[in-house]
């Protein structure tokens, strides 16, 4: 007679090695799918904020400052696109009749110390800078040719860190730091 006892004990091995597999990959599809839900609200989050900011930007009177405040995504950057006399923009602004465009992207992984450095960024590193924007940002028309004006010198981005209160005043959009 066989030993049913070593025959039990594989059988029910088996099903616990086919039980984690069958856990991990409930894990794995909640979590992808959790990530990816995460990713469209921040751009849901990001084309709000551009519009409340292009309708503040038509609006706006000429010669009198006014505010904004954008609130979201924390961590993403608002930019102006051409820099300076380059040519070099995001696809997705080479729609738009004047060529110029305003953009909320996400954090481009430059770090602020780098943007203050962006004359002397490579053309690649400038051309990865707009295809980010194209991937993982949301970009409209900048028809009245505003430049947006960060911490670190003309034309560099600002970092969105909530609440966020935008001056825009003499066509360049900067960070208000009285409020």
């Amino acid at each position: 007679m066989k030993n049913k006892k070593g025959f039990l004990l594989a059988e029910e091995t088996l099903k616990i090695v086919i039980a984690l597999i069958a856990i991990s990959f409930l894990i794995y599809f909640l979590s992808s799918l959790y990530f990816n839900s995460q990713k469209d609200e921040k751009l849901e989050f990001a084309k709000a904020s551009l519009e409340h900011l292009m309708e503040e930007i038509n609006s706006i009177e000429e010669g009198k400052p006014k505010d904004v405040e954008i609130y979201n995504p924390e961590g993403w950057v608002v930019v102006s696109w051409p820099y300076l006399d380059e040519k070099l923009i995001p696809n997705s602004c080479s729609n738009f009749k004047g060529k110029s465009c305003i953009c909320i992207c996400k954090d481009l992984k430059f770090g602020e110390a780098l943007w203050s450095k962006i004359p002397f960024l490579t053309d690649s590193q400038r051309e990865v800078a707009s295809n980010k924007c194209d991937k993982k940002g949301i970009c409209m028309e900048n028809s009245k040719s505003f430049i947006v004006k960060g911490e670190v010198g003309e034309q560099s981005p600002i970092f969105i860190k909530p609440p966020l209160i935008l001056k825009i005043e003499n066509k360049i959009i900067s960070k208000n730091e009285f409020r």
